[in-house]
């Protein structure tokens, strides 16, 4: 059915509309220039006429009520009846929808209510599960949202927020629940550790979203936090022991932290480390337990394999060039060149060396052409030689490695993470976990993280996915050598969408003045998460010391003096080699000071009274060429923006492992650019180096 102005009306109407066709359910609309099509959904029904002295107009608005479109130069008469049969055709359209959307509107809104009150934390799955709910029914009454509103205004108040988004209201509803269930469980919080839980752990242990950080600083109590938030699941019944999946590194700290929740919770809730989850996903597929190498779990068996493996290399002429070759251009740790064969196949810096690019290659898939395509897409053509010289050397080490692995069916760790993470994708294990927690989790490498994620996208018998509940911090990464990612957890909200990242605010170890000067230095680095972390010890006397190292021994007898009682003393070194001579005979001197030596990294998680940081010279701290070569496409989370990032994170945890005051000590001729930053930055030290030189 069609309208159309006469010739005369069209051209005294220019470029106004002066045609209006109903074609089914939509209107078109022409002028002589152009046409415009209405559909039903854009349009609200009604039709306004408006007569002239000649001609008629037809108004036509659209649903949101913000547009209209006028047909001029229409005949009179012609104009009623069209405008009746159009708006008749508009209701009898509008008739079938209506009573679409009148079947699903007790359902939208019981959905809604359903949702508003629901007891507990709201995450944001079930948010987006009720906006999608709500979407998919209005789309199968084949009516905009604004269209829809206007039939059944009343219900739609109810359900118009809630097709937007409503983050603010779920947001406050859940600051709101935080504030309550804090109070309604007070007196637990108080008596479930040692000390009564400051309040940003208590809101640290409620928080359930589908994704959850919790920043802990150095001393902030993150395992207290972890026992915490078990105990609440299962103390507030909303977890049984064996929902709870808590992941450790290391099966020490797993073993730890399951003696520490048996004790503060009184309920048996396993600890697993990545490999025995791995293992016991592993298991339950295939109905025995997994032949793991014992390359990878004992360390005297895999220096034997790997010194036969050198051996075996070096005797064969092409491979005997290629590593003559390479060493005329490029250092190798612990290779000399007057060592004998079997003095150099024992030598446990070269055996480190080729076992770590062995287990980074696995970590990378064991493929050929992937590793050559890191290589070429790395940075630096001067690396890129000896990335290329490197890969030549060891990949045949990796293949012959690998080669063994399947002779004697047997799978290493890598292997066995990568498998348990297939078997979850695939259904063919069904985690039955709601929620997964990670301790240390600034310490994830990329295929940990990838078993993680399948675990945490199996919805269980709720249809609710479990909630990932990770634990750590960005400024206490140090593991990159071992494949970890720093940008896993930098970058936690990016990757993962619905999440939530909070800081534990205080810490309990160090004072104030430590705290000042390690603070400021990690966060020179842009790319760590800006926090705070506040010290419960307040003094106004400098508590970090520049020293020169010839004088450590001095301190270390001033020290002893001074000490009423027993203290603990940490001697940190970059590496073993600043391992002191005397260590010894001082031991036996001052038996009141408990000195220990151990490295840095060997420090993460300990503490003491009193630290020493060794050392601290150029070239050894920051540890110089530490990412060079192949090593530096092998590892994960490497582009940083800042020279030294990692050595700075080491250097940060060597300094909050002391609780009363810090050495860091250097010789004055070859200060490390870590000592010249605190001097010639101001920041808050003691320097009684009287020597510097550049």
């Amino acid at each position: 059915m069609r309208l159309t102005a006469n010739w005369l009306a069209q051209w005294l109407v220019q470029g106004d509309y002066c045609s209006i066709e109903l074609d089914e359910e939509q209107v078109v609309l022409e002028s002589l220039q152009n046409s415009e099509v209405l559909s039903f959904d854009d349009w609200d029904g009604s039709v306004t006429l408006h007569r002239g002295v000649l001609w008629g107009a037809m108004e036509l608005t659209s649903a949101d009520q913000t547009a209209s479109w006028t047909v001029h130069g229409l005949p009179w008469q012609e104009c009623k009846a069209f405008a009746s049969h159009l708006v008749d055709t508009y209701r009898q359209w509008a008739k079938g929808r209506v009573e679409k959307l009148d079947a699903h509107l007790p359902e939208m809104l019981s959905r809604i209510d359903a949702f508003i009150t629901q007891p507990g934390y709201k995450r944001h799955s079930d948010h987006l599960n009720l906006q999608s709910s709500l979407h998919n029914a209005l789309s199968e009454t084949g009516l905009t949202d604004e269209l829809a509103a206007s039939f059944r205004p009343m219900a739609f108040e109810q359900i118009s927020p809630w097709l937007d988004d409503n983050a603010q209201w779920v947001a406050d509803t859940n600051a709101a629940w935080i504030q309550e269930e804090t109070e309604k469980w007070s007196s637990w919080f108080d008596r479930i550790e040692s000390s009564p839980l400051n309040d940003s752990q208590r809101q640290a242990v409620l928080l359930n979203q589908d994704h959850n950080l919790i920043l802990a600083g150095a001393g902030s109590g993150k395992t207290s936090v972890l026992v915490a938030r078990a105990g609440y699941l299962l103390a507030s019944q909303q977890a049984q022991p064996d929902d709870i999946l808590m992941l450790a590194f290391g099966r020490k700290a797993a073993e730890e932290m399951s003696e520490r929740l048996k004790d503060k919770v009184g309920r048996e809730i396993r600890v697993a480390t990545f490999h025995s989850l791995g293992c016991q996903i592993i298991q339950a597929v295939e109905g025995e337990l997994p032949a793991v190498s014992p390359l990878v779990q004992d360390e005297h068996a895999r220096n034997e394999w790997l010194s036969a493996l050198l051996k075996d290399q070096w005797q064969n002429d092409t491979a005997a060039k290629r590593w003559q070759k390479h060493l005329t251009q490029w250092r190798i740790p612990g290779f000399r060149g007057d060592n004998s064969i079997e003095e150099q196949a024992r030598s446990e810096p070269l055996l480190n060396w080729v076992w770590r690019h062995i287990e980074l290659m696995g970590q990378q898939g064991g493929n050929k052409a992937v590793l050559s395509a890191l290589v070429d897409s790395a940075m630096g053509s001067g690396d890129k030689a000896q990335m290329k010289s490197e890969l030549a050397l060891l990949w045949p080490c990796y293949k012959v490695y690998s080669q063994y692995l399947k002779a004697n069916r047997q799978i290493d760790f890598n292997t066995m993470i990568q498998t348990a993470t297939e078997y979850v994708r695939q259904g063919k294990f069904i985690p039955q976990w709601r929620f997964v927690m990670v301790d240390e989790y600034q310490d994830i490498s990329p295929h940990r993280l990838a078993l993680i994620d399948a675990i945490c996208q199996i919805p269980g018998t709720d249809n609710l996915a479990p909630s990932l509940y990770a634990v750590g911090d960005d400024w206490q990464a140090i593991y990159r050598f071992a494949g970890a990612d720093v940008n896993l957890t930098t970058g936690f909200e990016q990757r993962f969408g619905a999440s939530h990242v909070m800081e534990l605010d205080t810490t309990y170890r160090f004072n104030n003045m430590i705290g000042e000067v390690a603070n400021m230095f990690i966060q020179q680095n842009p790319q760590q998460l800006k926090k705070s972390l506040i010290s419960v010890k307040k003094q106004k006397r400098k508590a970090v010391t520049l020293l020169a190292q010839d004088l450590l021994e001095q301190e270390l007898v001033q020290l002893a003096s001074k000490v009423k009682k027993e203290a603990s003393v940490l001697l940190l070194g970059r590496n073993h080699d600043q391992r002191p001579e005397k260590l010894a005979d001082w031991q036996s001197r001052w038996p009141q000071l408990n000195l220990q030596f151990m490295t840095c990294h060997a420090s993460k998680g300990r503490e003491a009274d009193f630290v020493f940081v060794l050392n601290v010279n150029r070239g050894v701290f920051p540890a110089q060429d530490r990412d060079r070569g192949l090593l530096a496409c092998l590892q994960s989370g490497g582009n940083e923006g800042m020279a030294d990032a990692e050595e700075r994170r080491l250097f940060y945890v060597a300094m909050t492992r002391a609780k009363e005051h810090v050495w860091i000590c250097a010789e004055p001729e070859t200060l490390s650019p870590f000592v010249n930053e605190l001097i010639e930055d101001r920041y808050q030290v003691n320097n009684k180096i009287k020597k510097m030189k550049r």
